[in-house]
């Protein structure tokens, strides 16, 4: 171990590099896109070819711009996102209830699609209060006395939860699972680098020609593994402190930015810290055991990346479309691949299944020790030095 960082300690470029990086670029690319929301809000741009739609026109106007769009009227200096036409007729078709009103809407092919998502709902809207005032002159018409809100909506839904266990959830609690199955996705790209730094420990002592006196001296097989896993794990986390911070901040601040509400908490923050350390004890442990079988050639560092990043995004995919909370067999058989049993956890976390959480990370610890084991035991010298 102290061979290993003292000869990291050397290379400091490296070292400054896989910290700082991460920790500039993320906040880097973050401000970019916030600087582009701000600067490039969706433009409308809104005909009236007759002052008595007026009414309608601020109606529109009102809810693009409370909703952070930018609106001009009859006229705009830049092209607009989306461009809406109220033809002259429109007051006297909205307003009669034996005609339908029509407007024209352009579309800016590549522009952004919220404009064309406010514009339908300031549409929608439009839309619901003039039904709801034709229903009000049918009502004086036929002298029935029904609320016009009895007939525009006769369907009322009740929406509620309910976790895996059989206890009622919140809508909060809903969405915070939603949030984890993101965050499952975001896991294994943020461990990757460890398995750069696992390759490397090896090949770089056989680059360097220091490979072979290594393996020759008294350093035992298990020594030799863990202190390759130890430092490569210790060299991952630290190039991807900007990944995790990244990580963390998104898991904080998302449900203001989906504009949900989330039940939240510390624990998650932790949990999902947890799991991302031990998703780069996982991928170590996997490519120390993957370098011992097939040998140290570069050729088979392909093979690594390949075997590690499949596995990964079969845990991925699975976070998106799987119900953990339910499964049976053989889909339950998914559960023996690498990297699932720790999305596993995350989610059954949310939904409330903290035993099966725990058994799932423990498991996965246990899985890890004995492929540390299982390379050490299985340590040829001739083939990772020749291979």
């Amino acid at each position: 171990m102290l061979k290993e960082w003292t000869d990291v300690k050397r290379d400091r470029k490296l070292l400054l590099g896989s910290v700082l990086l991460p920790l500039v670029l993320l906040p880097l690319i973050g401000g970019i896109l916030f600087a582009a929301a701000v600067t490039q809000p969706p433009v409308v741009e809104i005909i009236n070819e007759n002052v008595s739609n007026l009414k309608y026109v601020n109606y529109l106007v009102d809810y693009i711009t409370s909703h952070g769009g930018l609106v001009y009227v009859n006229s705009s200096p830049v092209l607009p996102d989306v461009k809406v036409v109220f033809p002259s007729q429109f007051y006297y078709n909205i307003t009669n209830i034996n005609r339908t009103a029509s407007v024209e809407i352009t579309y800016l092919i590549s522009a952004n699609s919220q404009a064309f998502d406010l514009v339908e709902n300031g549409l929608y809207n439009i839309l619901y209060n003039s039904s709801l005032n034709r229903i009000e002159q049918i009502e004086k018409i036929s002298n029935v006395s029904v609320p016009p809100q009895k007939i525009r909506d006769p369907l009322v839904v009740y929406i509620a939860y309910v976790q895996p266990t059989g206890k009622a959830a919140s809508s909060s609690e809903n969405n915070l699972a939603q949030l984890a199955r993101i965050v499952a996705v975001i896991l294994f790209p943020a461990s990757t680098p460890v398995i750069f730094f696992v390759t490397d420990g090896i090949l770089g002592e056989k680059e360097r020609k220091t490979l072979e006196s290594l393996l020759a001296s008294p350093i035992s097989a298990k020594s030799f593994i863990a202190s390759k896993v130890a430092i490569s794990m210790l060299l991952g986390i630290i190039s991807s402190i900007g990944d995790v911070a990244g990580l963390v901040v998104f898991s904080l601040f998302a449900p203001f930015i989906v504009g949900a509400s989330v039940s939240f908490s510390l624990s998650f923050v932790a949990l999902t810290v947890v799991l991302y350390l031990l998703m780069v004890f996982l991928t170590a442990s996997i490519s120390v055991l993957i370098l011992v079988l097939i040998g140290g050639s570069s050729k088979n560092v392909q093979i690594v990346n390949f075997v590690i990043t499949s596995f990964g995004l079969v845990a991925s995919f699975s976070s998106l479309l799987v119900n953990f909370g339910n499964l049976s067999f053989p889909l339950s058989t998914i559960l023996l691949i690498p990297y699932v049993q720790i999305v596993a956890s995350l989610l059954l976390y949310v939904f409330g299944l903290v035993q099966e959480s725990i058994f799932y990370i423990s498991g996965t610890i246990i899985a890890c020790i004995l492929l540390i084991l299982i390379s050490s035991r299985f340590l040829d010298s001739e083939r990772l030095l020749l291979k």
